[in-house]
């Protein structure tokens, strides 16, 4: 394509942009005036900032951050925990150690984090035990999760109780584990509950109830269709593989 071509493209994008958004009108002057120049001087201007503190954009600089140096967070909250030995702080960090890796020092920070008024905290209860998990100490995990309970008979989380379903099948007890999937897969969000315990069902010898399982799970991603869909691609081709 012609160079005058796409300048011209860049001028009228431009010279739209301010009247859409209601930019003062002067802008269309000069983008007409000094052809291809002022739309860049405008599109530097009034553009550019727009899209540096849009959502997306923040995201993509976050993540290019975090590609070329993945403990940049790591060492801010750090340094903000030194500074304040505070809950939020310790929560902050153990979040970033365990994306990190970081499993023991995560441990260890949820853990202290474990006292005074929040000796039962529901949310940083279900974090260690998240943790716990991730390090492979299943019975750990499933401790904490039944202590949870144990303190806060009215804390109810989905993503909980499927994780003491996980930690459960982790230990080797699939008796115990089944009933959790049962339940939890009833009203759990995403698919990923029903495959699962679809999974866990074939591997008990209940080929049958597993195959249901997995066809509602077909059905009802394909029906919801969309970002849902989307989101609930692996769990998805899970379901599709087990049925092939």
């Amino acid at each position: 394509m012609p160079l005058y071509l796409v300048l011209i493209g860049f001028d009228l994008l431009c010279a739209v942009h301010v009247v859409k958004t209601r930019r003062p009108l002067y802008w269309v002057f000069i983008i007409l005036a000094i052809p291809g120049f002022g739309a860049l001087v405008y599109f530097i201007a009034e553009m550019l900032p727009d899209l540096l503190h849009s959502r997306e954009a923040k995201q993509a600089v976050h993540g290019a951050r975090k590609a070329i140096d993945p403990e940049r967070d790591y060492r801010a909250l750090a340094d903000q925990f030194d500074t304040a030995d505070t809950v939020a702080n310790r929560r902050a960090l153990a979040e970033e150690c365990l994306r990190l890796g970081k499993l023991e020092q995560a441990i260890t920070l949820y853990q202290g984090a474990l006292s005074g008024i929040h000796k039962t905290d529901p949310m940083i209860m279900h974090a260690l035990a998240r943790a716990y998990f991730t390090a492979g100490d299943f019975v750990r995990c499933t401790r904490t999760l039944e202590d949870l309970r144990a303190a806060n008979p009215k804390f109810e989380s989905a993503d909980a109780h499927l994780l003491y379903a996980r930690s459960l099948e982790g230990e080797g007890r699939r008796h115990d584990a089944l009933p959790e999937y049962e339940a939890v897969s009833r009203y759990f969000a995403g698919a990923e509950a029903r495959c699962r315990y679809a999974l866990l069902l074939r591997q008990n010898g209940e080929a049958e109830q597993a195959h249901k399982l997995f066809q509602e799970v077909i059905r009802a991603v394909d029906k919801a269709g969309g970002p849902f869909k989307r989101s609930q691609r692996e769990w998805y081709d899970i379901a599709k593989r087990n049925l092939a």
